[in-house]
């Protein structure tokens, strides 16, 4: 996902079907209360490209596209989902954010997301040292270095707290590192540092190599299929 999100990300979202109730994080950003800076990121970019599959049926993809020129850090996420019973479209979800980060922090953010036909936005952005934001639900004003799913990114993925860009929670959360595994990217054997997410509403498991590159994500309907992001 992140981002999943949030690439992730992207970017966190959760969809129904007629099969299931699907947790989805997606690392996510939150669209600034004026738009996005359009500058051109050079130096440092890195594409995630993943199939994502429930259970054993393919339902679209997410693709995290994720840059850095300095301290700065763009981050745009796509998602597209579409599950079928007995070939017809049950339902469907489309999530989009753009992201700013300097450091480890965010500073602006933006969503918007069409879940099977109910709408979502979060803005955000950083001013006077807060981060504001507007969601559907209501503002809020957050303090200090405020973070959201950031899988392309460990790293970035510590403190108590996560920002949710389709709902714009800030819920508690916190990764704990599973550890050393090896499993198939790309067809390939490949050993894997397994790390965990865990939130008062759902887990994430995610598998990076050794040098650090984010390679799958796993998560857990509340019926016990998967959900399973497999790197492109």
């Amino acid at each position: 996902m992140p981002p999943f999100q949030e690439a992730v990300h992207m970017i966190s979202a959760s969809f129904v079907s007629s099969r299931c109730r699907v947790v989805v994080t997606v690392l996510g950003c939150l669209t600034c209360l004026g738009s996005a800076p359009q500058e051109a990121w050079s130096a440092g970019s890195e594409t995630y490209d993943f199939k994502v599959f429930l259970g054993k049926d393919e339902i679209g993809r997410q693709r995290f596209d994720v840059s850095t020129e300095g301290e700065r850090t763009r981050v745009r996420v796509e998602a597209q989902f579409a599950v079928k019973f007995l070939y017809i479209t049950v339902y469907t979800y489309r999530h989009t954010n753009v992201e700013l980060w300097e450091r480890a922090c965010l500073r602006e953010i933006r969503a918007e997301t069409d879940d099977n036909g109910e709408s979502f936005f979060v803005t955000g952005i950083v001013r006077n040292g807060q981060m504001h934001v507007q969601t559907q639900a209501g503002n809020w004003i957050g303090e200090g270095c405020i973070k959201t799913f950031a899988y392309w990114n460990p790293e970035w993925i510590k403190g108590e707290r996560l920002l949710n860009s389709q709902t714009g929670e800030h819920q508690p959360a916190f990764m704990l590192v599973v550890g050393e595994e090896t499993i198939s990217v790309q067809g390939v054997p490949t050993r894997t540092t397994h790390r965990r997410i865990v939130t008062d509403k759902f887990t994430i498991d995610l598998w990076y190599t050794l040098n650090g590159r984010w390679v799958a994500l796993h998560s857990t309907t509340k019926k016990g299929d998967t959900l399973r992001f497999t790197l492109q």
